[in-house]
């Protein structure tokens, strides 16, 4: 699942930065479309990334 994620906010991120700007009437909507798809993706994949202060956290207790 973590490949598919990766791989999909790789995609946005080229759409993001590499669709020309005079290509169409629409191309505003696929930047900030895959901007958006980019931001989803990393938030999805830094969810399972651990605290730095999870240990600290679980001492404490």
């Amino acid at each position: 699942m973590k490949k598919v994620f990766i791989l999909i906010v790789l995609i946005a991120a080229f759409f993001a930065f590499y669709t020309p700007k005079e290509s169409s009437n629409y191309s505003i909507y696929i930047k900030v479309a895959a901007i958006v798809i980019v931001m989803i993706g990393v938030m999805k994949l830094m969810q399972k990334v651990p605290s730095r202060n999870q240990e600290k956290e679980e001492d404490e207790i």
